[in-house]
């Protein structure tokens, strides 16, 4: 009987290797796989909260490091902005033909009094790779873990031009806007002129030097290391591995926990997907890219219980 079926295994061993990668990779699919499509693609869980955030990007520190893709343990590599509160400058939108070096001067003027002004202000450079990937101000002040966005728009009429600024909180809230009139064919001059005015207007309306604050609990925190801790799940990363050991995470239990309940049902009846799905959680939540119900990483070993006490409410 033994001998009969290792002769079957061996004549249709590639068939049913076939078959089980497909089933492997289905599961994948089922699991997990849009989750990880859009972390790897480096933006956003579609359909959740601006909470979520992308799993080992590297972003550069003020001093300049260069940027990467990695696996990391939470929180990765970020700019620390200090005691101060941090605004990043997006590249001002073109909407009519002007100087091509215009709006380029005009950014590091703005960043130059910001600056001045007290305000920390991270490096255009990734802010703006940032904008062309498409990001949106919630997802910029996620990534680069400041408290606002300035935005702006400048268009031309003749020898006249108007740039209107807007202030964005992470929570996609324009918090202040306003325009700037100016003419003339000094470009420098009103580049100076409209950068001192944004920056005085900016420190009137948002205090320089202030702790950021998660809005949800209150907590001050200085840096973006704490910030990137304060919107991760709020659930361990330990106790999500410890609920995958056999028989538990065969059954879902670690599913459940972390605010999937319908895949942990799912698991259930079919034995983690048939062992393939169990697999595949161990090894996400063991790299810190299993995110939770709400789309967040589950990649903090120990959370923070005011975000814990925060997310049962």
């Amino acid at each position: 009987m033994i001998d009969a079926a290792v002769n079957w295994a061996k004549e249709y061993g590639d068939v049913l290797g076939t078959v089980g990668f497909l089933f492997a990779l289905t599961t994948v699919i089922l699991t997990n796989g849009k989750i990880i499509l859009e972390r790897m693609k480096g933006g956003p869980v579609s359909g959740v909260s601006p909470e979520a955030i992308t799993i080992g990007e590297v972003t550069p520190a003020a001093s300049g490091t260069a940027t990467g893709t990695a696996i990391v343990d939470a929180p990765p590599l970020a700019p620390d902005y200090g005691d101060k509160v941090a605004v990043a400058v997006a590249p001002p939108k073109e909407l009519s033909e002007i100087d091509p070096n215009f709006a380029a001067g005009l950014a590091d003027d703005i960043i130059a009094d910001l600056q001045q002004a007290g305000f920390a202000t991270p490096d255009i450079a990734p802010v703006a790779r940032l904008v062309d990937n498409g990001a949106d101000p919630q997802m910029i002040a996620r990534h680069m873990g400041v408290g606002h966005v300035l935005t702006s728009s400048i268009r031309r009429q003749e020898n006249k031009l108007r740039i209107t600024v807007q202030l964005v909180d992470p929570s996609g809230a324009v918090l202040w806007s306003d325009r700037y009139n100016t003419q003339g064919d000094d470009l420098m001059a009103i580049q100076e002129h409209v950068a001192n005015r944004v920056a005085m207007d900016v420190a009137g309306f948002v205090k320089p030097g202030s702790a950021l604050r998660d809005p949800e609990t209150g907590r001050a925190f200085r840096t973006r290391e704490e910030a990137l801790a304060a919107v991760s799940s709020p659930k361990s990363r330990l106790t999500a591995l410890l609920l995958c050991i056999p028989p538990l995470g065969i059954f879902g239990i670690h599913r459940f926990y972390v605010g999937r309940p319908f895949t942990g049902i799912l698991y259930i009846p079919t034995a983690g997907l048939f062992v393939f799905g169990w697999i595949i959680d161990t090894v996400l939540i063991a790299l810190g890219m299993f995110a939770d119900g709400k789309g967040r990483p589950v990649r903090l070993w120990q959370p923070d219980p005011l975000r814990q006490l925060s997310d049962k409410k």
